[in-house]
């Protein structure tokens, strides 16, 4: 298990942040300079924390109160740098050798070779780093810091500097990692889609905090406030008041299309009549129908935007209050409604995945 729990001050910012992870892949979500590097640093030793402290399984890698900083060698955390920071003058095999030159060269063959097999570098080992592709690069990273059994694995934006085919191809190879790696690992990035396809926890991060930490399934189902709401891509939100509770469902009175939407409670408990509350969807989520109904408006095309296998289409509701809602969809190319600007159709917002934001 890793436990976090640090503050990091500088003149102009501050890292204080806390979390657990115990055979877990947990993905560190957020904007450039929120701190998701500096905190993959702190867990490495290769920068101090002013307070806190840093766990692994049963050693103590850093307690300001207990006076415990152990150097980077003695922490046992493998590291791969968004550059992946190879060692130019040594080949691919010297690379992934290079931590373990203290174990006899029985085993550090053994190790090296095994980890070439497991990552794909047959045929590669003799090469160095201007001789391989990026994609090949970042494995030899990989194998690099594993060789030295770590108890923990900290890639940090691993995916930044690949095309899209050579990011498909390795994220693929990540996912194994878990066949014969049953270690920690932390993967920061500032895409969601690849932190929710890879881990199983997400951390969202914002100018050194973490705003929300939660299973991947409940952070996008439940985001605990309109930030971390906006960061994994919720489009659609509207203020009101709730006007009425039963059993799941809840009745939402939204002042700007004039009506009540109907939304589930999902999870949340405190609800109350007239409490104030805001409520989104996902623009995924919205769908085209045929008639009207419950939850269901009527939209005037303004504009759209044609994805590989998407259309994001940009709606004007007509409501009582018309004009002042707009409302974003994105339909599949196969079901979109054939529209041109100017065009109407009926929008559909699905109780079951609206949800409520109450802070």
């Amino acid at each position: 298990m890793l436990k976090v729990e640090i503050k990091r001050t500088l003149p102009d910012f501050q890292l204080d942040v806390a979390f657990a992870i115990d055979g877990e892949v947990l993905g560190i979500l957020g904007p450039s300079g929120s701190g998701k590097t500096m905190t993959l640093h702190c867990i490495a030793g290769l920068l101090s924390p002013n307070s806190g402290f840093i766990k692994l399984n049963d050693r103590v890698l850093f307690d300001d109160a207990q006076k415990v900083n152990l150097p980077p060698k003695a922490r046992n955390v493998g590291l791969v740098f968004q550059n992946y920071a190879l060692f130019p003058f040594l080949t691919a095999g010297e690379n992934i050798a290079y931590g373990i030159r203290h174990h006899s060269r029985q085993e550090m063959n053994h190790r090296v070779q095994a980890l070439i097999e497991k990552m794909g570098l047959q045929g590669l080992q003799n090469r160095y780093p201007l001789q391989l592709s990026a994609g090949q690069q970042q494995r030899v990273a990989v194998a690099r810091a594993l060789a030295p059994e770590p108890d923990v694995l900290l890639l940090d934006e691993p995916f930044s500097a690949l095309d899209s085919l050579t990011k498909e191809q390795l994220e693929m190879q990540i996912m194994e990692l878990r066949q014969f790696y049953k270690g920690n690992i932390i993967l920061v990035t500032h895409d969601l889609a690849e932190a929710y396809r890879l881990s199983s926890r997400i951390a969202v991060y914002e100018t050194g905090k973490i705003i929300q930490c939660d299973r991947k399934d409940k952070l996008i189902s439940s985001p605990a406030n309109q930030k971390v709401a906006r960061l994994t891509r919720f489009r659609n939100f509207m203020d009101g008041i709730i006007t009425n509770i039963q059993d799941k469902s809840v009745w939402v009175d939204i002042p700007d299309l004039g009506t009540n939407l109907r939304v589930f409670a999902n999870g949340h408990k405190d609800l109350a009549v007239n409490q104030p509350i805001t409520v989104g969807i996902r623009s995924e989520h919205v769908q085209a129908v045929a008639a009207p109904g419950q939850n269901i408006f009527c939209g005037t095309l303004n504009s759209s935007v044609e994805n590989l296998a998407s259309i994001n289409c940009y709606f004007d509701l007509k409501t009582e209050k018309s004009g002042n809602r707009s409302l974003e969809a994105a339909f599949s190319k196969a079901t979109a409604p054939q529209l041109i600007d100017g065009g109407s159709c009926y929008l559909y917002l699905p109780p079951e995945q609206i949800v409520i934001i109450t802070n």
